[in-house]
């Protein structure tokens, strides 16, 4: 195990899978303070970056695709470190804005952190459906941080709200909709120093669109734009009395590919699935409905027929049954329907994997870590495998 002696004012980046330990000295990630001997893991595809306060002794362990590397600056750039000087000047939501790969998630939780420094409490809400980081995907939701941490995705979600789509393309009212439900509910906790990691989608004139009605719905105090902000947007920021401040991205960032982002999102549905069995519930015991409120039980099993029958065309599977046995047939491969559990509170807490609904004998089977009773069951249009690979996925608005 490679021991690092690193001088005051550097970076090691870790890029994982790896972790690190620091030995001796004096580091933080993020302005989350370091312990000495307790290691810090970073999972597959994304990094961290240790900033070295004092000469330091830490030890890095790396798998494979993994690695450090030592940089003698601080990679944390000096825009950032001035908005945290002055946060103290904004009391309620910060909302942080950028591309893809930007550096949201980096910011977003040093602003989380040194909020919990200056309160004792902050909430990081996390509004990226594709790369979510406490909930899981298609999902939004929000954490409450008590102290400080290294990375906000080893932590999960408290309250969440389903979209349904690994996107807000095709479901743009949905996830504002959602988004301000989440807002409200932190307000009526009394939740007042919170920060608002926004999606990457900003290209193009629907990227616009959804941006300008998410901020009128967040309305927050602070806008932080990782690179430059649209004028239309900076126009409502005026009109809703939002300060904007322009920041660099971080020195280094890890450029994930598109099938990086992908095996990310099968980790985290993996992660949430985790622990579950196959539960057998009659349909009249719950509320069944699709991601677009259909809850007629036959509408809704010509939606999951055509789902299932769209999955095995696509992949040239040889099935003997048709309609809802078709569902029961693939699900034998282990695939199936990403759907979400309702608590009796009408709370979401949990997804889970639809693997049979039979109208004609009052039963459904869905796969999930969900043991509590279920007042309502939400039915996607993802299917999954059994680890969390997404096979098939169509927009809900398209079945």
């Amino acid at each position: 195990m490679p021991k690092l002696e690193v001088g005051a004012g550097s970076t090691v980046i870790l890029y994982g899978p790896a972790s690190a330990t620091l030995i001796s000295g004096k580091a933080s990630i993020l302005d989350h303070q370091l312990k000495p001997k307790k290691r810090v893991v970073v999972k597959s595809w994304r990094s961290r970056p240790i900033y070295v306060e004092e000469d330091s002794v830490i030890e890095c362990v790396h798998g494979e695709g993994g690695g450090f590397e030592i940089l003698d600056v601080d990679t944390v750039p000096a825009g950032w470190r001035e908005v945290v000087e002055e946060l103290s000047s904004w009391k309620g939501l910060i909302a942080v804005y950028g591309g893809v790969d930007s550096g949201k998630t980096s910011l977003a939780t040093l602003i989380a952190n040194n909020l919990v420094k200056l309160y004792g409490a902050s909430a990081y809400i996390d509004l990226d459906l594709g790369q979510s980081n406490i909930c899981p995907p298609t999902t939004i939701g929000y954490v409450k941080l008590r102290r400080t941490v290294p990375d906000i995705s080893a932590l999960r979600m408290d309250y969440g709200e389903v979209v349904g789509y690994t996107s807000p393309t095709p479901l743009v009212r949905r996830h504002v909709e959602m988004a301000g439900r989440i807002l409200s509910k932190l307000k009526s906790e009394g939740a007042e120093q919170c920060v608002a990691d926004l999606d990457g989608w900003i290209s193009g004139g629907q990227a616009l669109k959804h941006k300008l009605m998410l901020f009128e719905v967040l309305r927050p105090k602070l806008i932080l734009s990782i690179g430059s902000l649209p004028s239309d947007l900076r126009s409502l920021c005026r009109d809703i009395g939002s300060d904007v401040r322009e920041l660099s991205p971080p020195l280094k960032v890890r450029r994930r590919e598109p099938s990086a982002r992908r095996r990310l999102r099968s980790m985290a549905y993996s992660r949430f699935l985790r622990n579950s069995i196959l539960r057998k519930i009659p349909i009249s015991w719950a509320r069944v409905e699709d991601l677009m409120g259909v809850g007629d039980v036959q509408e809704i099993s010509s939606r999951i027929a055509k789902l299932a029958s769209a999955y095995i065309e696509e992949n040239d599977l040889i099935v003997d049954s048709k309609g809802l046995k078709a569902l029961e047939e693939i699900s034998k491969k282990g695939v199936g329907i990403l759907s979400y559990l309702y608590d009796p509170a009408d709370n979401f807490s949990g997804i889970g994997l639809l693997t049979a609904f039979n109208p004609d004998k009052n039963y459904l089977k869905i796969y999930t870590p969900f043991k509590h009773q279920v007042k309502k069951i939400v039915i996607g249009s993802i299917l999954l495998s059994a680890d969390g690979e997404e096979l098939y996925s169509t927009p809900p608005n398209m079945l």
